[in-house]
């Protein structure tokens, strides 16, 4: 089985409470990409299949690989998009808003769900996209 990374349950110096000892997690694998890239014996691929067969999650490591920095360059691109949108009016995003197209995909604002029995109202707003088809 691959190896786990373990984390200390202190939050030392940070402003989060700390993590509670009794809620499972799941042993999260880290796979490495520029070894996934490099690696010839098959030894990374044979922990990510490993990862991705028994637990379905793992980290990815991307550090040190031209690759990964083009990621997280497109991921600080997304990020920057995503404030550009929720900083719109609600008028203006509400031209998102596919819900009576009967679509997942689009705007939600704020409140336009129901969370649970009671009738009480979402607080957040999102927009989901999809790869197209």
């Amino acid at each position: 089985m691959a190896s786990t990374a373990s984390y200390p349950s202190s939050t030392a110096g940070s402003t989060l409470p700390p993590f509670p000892d009794d809620v499972p997690t799941a042993p999260l694998v880290t796979i490495s990409l520029r070894k996934l890239v490099e690696d010839i014996s098959g030894i990374e691929h044979e922990r990510l299949f490993s990862a991705a067969k028994s637990l379905g999650f793992f980290y990815l490591d991307v550090r040190g690989t031209p690759e990964g920095k083009h990621l997280l360059r497109q991921a600080d691109n997304l990020f920057d998009l995503m404030n550009e949108f929720f900083s719109l009016s609600i008028e203006e995003k509400a031209k998102y808003d596919f819900a009576a197209k009967k679509s997942y995909f689009g705007y939600k604002g704020i409140g336009k769900e129901v969370v649970d029995g009671k009738g009480t109202r979402d607080k957040n707003e999102i927009y989901n996209v999809t790869q197209p088809l």
